[in-house]
């Protein structure tokens, strides 16, 4: 239950505070006032891929949160790659999934398994890191918050499903946000619309089987400026390639 109750308040203070309209002006004035400082910023804002949102936390006499935003360059329609931050939300969503499917036995804790099915997936059936050595969600999310883990996200991907995560990023709103690929293995295009088959199971009893997945959609975002970036990438044969590395297709979190 405190997993879950964390990131109830969790959501709800980014709801609260995103709600509230963002001052754009004020950390521009900031930077401005001390070139010494920030002229590098100012003058070549692109260059250097800069984006600051900032919320102040006021509690008043009842300990009742407040939330003040403040803004610089935010702009839906700019990617800026959004790395560990797609991991809250898909943790979040697999706690509500769990909760929804309303399974006697099935809670976060349940062991389970990972099969593998599609080209490029892998399977678990243990993990070293857990307390009992049986995966479950409620360690990969304990995972994705002590040590911002790849494979806990991923995994966590996998089990709510690109279709169910992107659907309910509509619903709460998120309307320039997509996760739509695993994080650190290269994955994209195909292979990032397919994934694993789990299985739940306690004292050798099997409580829940979920069949693998296929999410046809791309969740194009033809608005989106700046995909294409930088000189050179190290592609998968470890090997410098003098070309812009192309963002298209990847994970968007404005």
């Amino acid at each position: 239950m405190r997993i879950f109750i964390f990131f109830y308040f969790t959501v709800m203070s980014i709801s609260i505070g995103m709600a509230q309209q963002i001052d754009s002006t004020y950390l521009s004035s900031l930077l401005q006032k001390n070139p010494d400082l920030f002229d590098q910023i100012l003058n070549h804002p692109t260059y250097n891929e800069v984006q600051i949102l900032y919320t102040q936390i006021d509690r008043d006499k009842d300990n009742i949160p407040h939330f003040t935003s403040f803004g610089y360059r935010l702009d839906p329609t700019w990617y800026f790659y959004p790395a560990s931050t797609v991991k809250l939300p898909t943790a979040i969503f697999a706690l509500e999934k769990i909760n929804e499917l309303k399974i006697r036995g099935l809670g976060r804790d349940t062991p389970l398994q990972i099969d593998s099915t599609y080209d490029r997936q892998t399977s678990v059936y243990r993990d070293s890191s857990s307390e009992n050595t049986l995966p479950s969600i409620a360690h990969y999310i304990k995972k994705v918050l002590l040590t911002s883990d790849n494979d806990g996200h991923n995994r966590l991907f996998e089990f709510v499903g690109r279709a169910e995560i992107n659907s309910k990023l509509k619903k709460h709103g998120s309307q320039y946000s997509r996760i739509v690929n695993r994080l650190a293995i290269g994955d994209k295009g195909i292979w990032a619309k397919h994934t694993n088959p789990f299985t739940f199971y306690r004292d050798g009893q099997v409580i829940y089987r979920q069949s693998a997945q296929y999410d046809p959609k791309d969740y194009e975002m033809p608005w989106l400026k700046n995909t294409v970036q930088g000189i050179g990438y190290i592609n998968a044969a470890d090997e410098l390639v003098h070309e812009p590395w192309s963002f298209e297709g990847l994970n968007v979190y404005a």
